[in-house]
């Protein structure tokens, strides 16, 4: 700790997760204590790229090692140099001198974090570098079209990266979606109702054939009569969009109307495409 600088009472990432400093960056969840608080963020490709993360207000937190910089508190860039930065900027500098940047720390990372051979690695460094095919392949003693091979693959991982990551963002976007339905229907007090209030909305609005009349203008109403509806709905069943509308078209007329309706009330879940419909 530099003179004048208060310290900052934290616990640094690797000690919590009992874990090298080194192999932090590719966990789902980063965990620090400040103050005797406990804050969890989830890294981002953007977080990984810069090598740091922000953790609360103020702190700094290094992804391959214990140091933090406090944003309260400008910090000299080096012993020989007195010039200050702030804590972000120190935080740049820390990471290119004391592990030669963003780009050679994430290589540092063992296999099972980076899924990299050592002759991947290799690969990658000699791009960064920006050398060209004919280069490489006379460091490497191959030939250029083994090193165009290379560039291809990695091209590949590079686009099947990014459907795995947006089929992950779905389950993700899907559970998130399920679970605020859900804590909606069963705690929104337009979803309760007593049984003489069902008999009396299913009295006026709906006739002898089960058939409803109209669709209610009270949002309390009409939601007792598409909680009704979701009854016709087997629970982990999936549906086209016109098997949903044949239901609908049993009980209501207006079938694109109701089936928005059992959407925006977390009753039925959907697709991005909107090819599959199942009951929540």
């Amino acid at each position: 700790m530099r003179e004048g600088q208060e310290k900052v009472n934290h616990r640094p990432v690797a000690t919590i997760l009992n874990l090298q400093p080194n192999l932090q960056t590719f966990f789902n969840y980063v965990s620090i204590y400040t103050g005797g608080d406990r804050m969890e963020s989830e890294l981002t490709i953007k977080e990984i790229k810069k090598g740091y993360a922000k953790k609360g207000e103020f702190l700094f937190q290094c992804l391959y090692c214990d140091q933090t910089f406090d944003d309260r508190f400008v910090y000299p860039i080096s012993e020989s140099n007195s010039q200050l930065a702030r804590a972000e900027g120190a935080m740049i500098y820390h990471l290119k001198h004391e592990h030669n940047g963003p780009f050679d720390a994430l290589l540092t990372l063992d296999k099972n974090q980076t899924g990299l051979s050592e002759t991947q690695k290799n690969f990658l460094t000699l791009f960064s570098k920006g050398f060209e095919d004919q280069e490489i392949a006379n460091q490497l003693n191959i030939t250029t079209s083994a090193v165009r091979n290379h560039r291809f693959k990695f091209k590949e991982k590079k686009r099947q990266a990014k459907i795995l990551l947006a089929l992950l963002e779905l389950i993700d976007e899907k559970e998130q979606s399920d679970f605020i339905a859900n804590s909606l229907i069963d705690s929104d007090e337009r979803f309760v109702s007593s049984k003489k209030e069902r008999d009396k909305v299913f009295s006026v609005f709906l006739d002898a054939n089960g058939k409803a009349t109209q669709i209610p203008k009270k949002e309390k109403k009409r939601i007792i009569l598409i909680q009704k509806l979701a009854e016709n709905f087997v629970p982990e069943k999936q549906y086209t969009e016109k098997e949903i509308n044949t239901i609908i078209s049993k009980m209501f007329d207006d079938y694109v109307t109701i089936r928005r309706y059992l959407i925006e009330y977390g009753i039925l879940g959907r697709t991005v495409d909107g090819t599959t419909y199942w009951k929540i």
